[in-house]
């Protein structure tokens, strides 16, 4: 039973593989200005999962980086990345909700994703979070910060 779980553990560990040259790819290419060769490899990375793609994916498009700028599709990819509790993905959504860039502008999502945010370390988020709630009633904040707790909870 031992070697069973182990056999599959180093099997998810080989095709794991690919997504990740491919990022690795992928970053070389988006750091060195060549986004058309930076594309196809971090949309086979974001599509196989990887959180780190998926992210940089959504800012090749709001951007506009080597696609078309889409705050829409941005945040589409970024919502993929926060599931996999991307930091800086759970910022940036933050960001879109609190401006409508992309998304329908929201207070109380911005107030969730930057509570997230803050909880992992981004420090701007915590700063952002504090001028948001200035601009929400307690019950809006209450129903932020229930959200992001039920976020918790279930990732």
């Amino acid at each position: 039973m031992i070697a069973v779980g182990g056999s599959l553990l180093a099997l998810a560990l080989l095709l794991a593989q690919p997504a990740l040259a491919g990022f690795d790819e992928g970053m070389a290419a988006y750091k060195a200005g060549d986004y058309a060769a930076a594309l196809p490899e971090l949309r086979a990375a974001a599509e196989g999962g990887q959180a780190r793609a998926q992210y940089a994916l959504g800012t090749m498009y709001n951007e506009g980086r080597g696609v078309a700028p889409d705050s829409a599709v941005a945040a589409e990819w970024w919502h993929k990345a926060a599931a996999g509790n991307h930091a800086q993905a759970q910022f940036a959504l933050a960001v879109l909700y609190s401006s409508g860039s992309g998304v329908a502008k929201d207070n109380v999502a911005a107030h969730m994703w930057f509570s997230l945010a803050a909880a992992r370390g981004k420090k701007n988020a915590k700063r952002l979070l504090k001028v948001i709630a200035r601009q929400m009633t307690p019950e809006q904040i209450a129903e932020a910060e229930r959200r992001a707790e039920a976020w918790r909870q279930a990732n």
